[in-house]
């Protein structure tokens, strides 16, 4: 077997085994000090603020949770679309590269314009301790510069100090200003289960925002 075969062969049980790690995390759940910090306090201006909820969802789970927030909030969706194909096991497997690698994703066009709306609401599931690529790819986008945005992560297992500064560090680059973190484990729950968790997250801190809410 060659040099270049073998590096081959390690490579890809590296990323075989992230694959696994990225499907199986163990839940472990967040301590009092972690989940204050997680949440921040304050209420959208009125009835008829209507925040921009951007979501990415490979496997459904961060949908229920942003149209928890949706009923919750009366707020308007935008789906992220990623081109590549993120089903099943190849699907994991490209999830694992471009999380290592670190590589963009290619989205479908999208159809609002988060310009017109302040703040905007982006939920996404956290792979290998950074934020889902399509996720990513989106915040890059020009109009997000000088934008309030709130997190909600969805995960499976522990999130670090480390690790949050990461996501933290992932969104301040782009110009953008991060007003708070919600942070919703999400394994082995039911989807009711998932919405009444934001929903006590929501009423124990409701969300804090100044909304510009016109839609084109």
């Amino acid at each position: 077997m060659g040099k270049n075969t073998v590096t081959a062969f390690r490579f890809i049980s590296i990323v075989l085994v992230c694959s696994l790690f990225i499907v199986s995390l163990p839940a472990y759940p967040p301590n009092s000090a972690e989940a204050e910090e997680s949440l921040q306090a304050g209420m959208l201006n009125s009835e008829n603020d209507k925040p921009l909820i951007v979501c990415y969802s490979r496997t459904g789970t961060s949908r229920i949770v942003a149209d928890a927030l949706m009923e919750y909030l009366s707020g308007t969706i935008e789906e992220i679309q990623s081109t590549k194909n993120r089903d099943g096991l190849l699907g994991v497997f490209t999830c694992v590269l471009d999380q290592l690698l670190n590589r963009d994703d290619i989205l479908e066009p999208l159809q609002k314009d988060p310009k017109n709306f302040n703040p905007v609401i982006l939920v996404t599931p956290v792979w290998l301790g950074k934020l889902a690529s399509p996720a990513r790819t989106y915040i890059k986008q020009p109009a997000f510069q000088g934008k309030d945005i709130y997190l909600v992560i969805t995960y499976n297992g522990s999130l670090t100090e480390e690790k949050e500064k990461v996501l933290k560090e992932e969104i301040s680059v782009q110009g953008i200003t991060l007003k708070g973190i919600y942070k919703i484990i999400t394994k082995e729950i039911t989807g009711d289960e998932i919405k009444e968790e934001v929903r006590n997250q929501l009423e124990t801190k409701p969300l804090l925002a100044k909304v510009h809410n016109n839609p084109s």
